[in-house]
C-alpha cells in the first residue's frame, strides 16, 4: 500500500523539470562542484521518485553516499538524505528507508532546518503507515504539523490530510486495504 503518494498535476512539466535538472547536474559534474552535485542528485532524485522512476532514482542517490558524508552541516544533505529515504520507501525498502529517513530528521534537528524537518516527518510518516506503524506516524505527522503551523506553511493542509486518512485507516483497523480516499494524492 501506498498511503498518500503525491501524484505530479502535470506529467509534462514534470518531465521537463527532470530534464533540467538533468542539465544542472551535468554542469555541477562538470565544473567538479561537490556540493552542488549532491543538491542537484538530491532534487533530480526526488523528481524522478515522482515520476515514478524510483529505481533510477535510488541508483542515482546510491553514488552520493559518500560524498554526502562531507557536507553534513549543510541544509543540503539533509535534503539528499530525505530524498534517498524516499526512493527508498517507494522501492519498497521500507526498513532501510527508516534508517535514512532518522538521519534526515537528526540532521534537520541540528541545523534548526524547520521547513525540512516538516517534509522529513511528513514522509517518513507515511513510510510508517506503509508499515502498519500508525502510532509512529501519527506521532510523526503531528510533528510535521505542528511545524507547518508555526511555519504557515500552505502544507499544513496536507498534514491534516494525511491525519485524517491516518483516522480513517485506524477506524477500518488499519487491516484492510485502505479505501482509494485515504490514499489518494495530496502535496507532501
Amino acid at each position: 500500500m501506498e498511503f498518500q503518494r503525491f501524484t505530479a498535476p502535470d506529467a509534462a512539466a514534470l518531465e521537463a523539470s527532470i530534464a533540467e535538472h538533468q542539465a544542472r547536474l551535468a554542469a555541477a559534474q562538470q565544473a567538479g562542484d561537490a556540493l552542488a552535485i549532491v543538491e542537484h542528485t538530491a532534487d533530480l532524485g526526488t523528481l524522478l521518485s515522482t515520476a515514478r522512476r524510483e529505481d533510477e532514482a535510488l541508483q542515482l542517490l546510491q553514488a552520493q553516499l559518500d560524498p554526502v558524508e562531507s557536507f553534513s552541516s549543510s541544509e543540503v544533505a539533509g535534503w539528499f538524505w530525505n530524498a534517498y529515504a524516499t526512493a527508498l520507501q517507494y522501492n519498497g525498502q521500507r526498513s532501510q528507508a527508516d534508517t535514512a529517513f532518522a538521519k534526515a530528521l537528526a540532521l534537520s534537528r541540528t541545523g534548526g532546518w524547520r521547513r525540512l524537518q516538516s517534509f522529513v516527518l511528513q514522509h517518513w510518516g507515511r513510510n510508517g503507515v506503509e508499515q502498519g506503524d500508525l502510532d509512529a506516524a501519527q506521532e510523526r505527522f503531528e510533528e510535521a504539523l505542528a511545524i507547518r503551523r508555526e511555519l504557515k506553511d500552505p502544507r499544513t493542509a496536507s498534514t491534516e490530510h494525511a491525519l485524517a486518512g491516518l483516522a480513517e485507516l485506524r477506524a477500518q483497523g488499519a487491516a484492510r486495504p485502505a479505501t482509494p480516499s485515504s490514499l489518494e494524492r495530496h502535496v507532501c
